[in-house]
């Protein structure tokens, strides 16, 4: 029996996942990710939908069963199929570089903010994200020298009764470990894409530039390159944050119990959509 489970390999494991025909402990590791996520949100309101629904079925109440059922079915394709991660990688895809030497040298790097957060905690303040290899993507840029200073967005957070700019933390991070020469300048407090852009060609006002390498999430570019050329810019786009692409490559081909990280990819792909029209609406692109 127990060498049954160590050999046992779901159907649904096969391809790119994680799990290979060589793991000893395939059955465990499967049943780490399946009934360990009735205890997670998503899943244990998937798992009550389905007790639900088999309890409208037994008492014969179609109606109960069909939305309960429906609904169940939902969360299982969100969370549990690669729908999400392939809408979202249809943003991504016409912003993939692969090869980061084959970008044409400009005037600076802007990296947007997302990357990263404020955290009084934390080493340099700075509470990284999902989104931190924009951070890595633009400071490699530098480092190659496509641009001869780096510029930082970001938000803003609340000290001492002042909102300070968090693009500024990691001005302070990056400019303790010099991964290069190059100038490091901060856009102050932006509320959203548009005031970075705005901020940008101010400061682009002040030192001529007029070519830049804008770096922000790839499902998030073509708003942000619009944006950026709506404020005078010549833009040259390099993604960065695949996470679509990166769970097409990598996650199971189907979930038996649904997780989050669908619902997180399908809310990205919303936000994109809903903030093009937004922008379109507002006359900013």
């Amino acid at each position: 029996m127990l060498a049954w489970l160590q050999n046992f390999n779901p159907p649904f494991l096969l391809g790119n996942g994680p799990v290979s025909t060589k793991h000893p402990g395939r059955m465990m590791y499967f049943l780490s990710k399946t009934v360990g996520r009735l205890f997670e949100p998503i899943g244990f309101i998937w798992a009550v939908l389905l007790v639900a629904c088999y309890r409208a079925i037994r008492r014969k109440d179609k109606r109960q069963a069909l939305f309960t059922g429906g609904l169940a079915l939902g969360i299982s394709i969100v969370g549990g199929t690669k729908l999400p991660a392939f809408l979202l990688s249809t943003l991504e895809r016409p912003y993939v570089v692969e090869d980061l030497t084959a970008i044409p040298k400009c005037d600076a790097v802007v990296v947007l903010g997302g990357g990263h957060s404020h955290v009084s905690t934390g080493t340099f303040e700075i509470e990284l994200h999902d989104a931190a290899d924009r951070i890595l993507t633009a400071a490699e840029l530098v480092r190659l020298g496509k641009g001869d200073a780096l510029v930082t967005g970001g938000g803003g957070y609340w000290e001492n009764g002042k909102q300070i700019s968090e693009g500024a933390l990691l001005k302070n991070w990056l400019e303790t470990w010099k991964p290069f020469d190059e100038p490091i300048y901060d856009l102050g407090v932006n509320r959203h894409t548009r005031d970075e852009a705005v901020n940008a060609a101010a400061l682009a006002e002040q030192h001529g530039w007029k070519k830049i390498v804008l770096v922000t999430s790839a499902w998030h570019m073509r708003r942000s390159k619009g944006i950026f050329e709506q404020a005078g810019f010549d833009v040259v786009p390099v993604g960065a944050d695949l996470q679509g692409t990166s769970a097409l490559e990598n996650m199971w081909i189907f979930y038996p119990v649904p997780h989050d990280s669908g619902f997180e990819q399908l809310a990205y792909y919303m936000h994109e959509q809903v903030g093009w029209v937004y922008y379109k609406l507002r006359g900013w692109l």
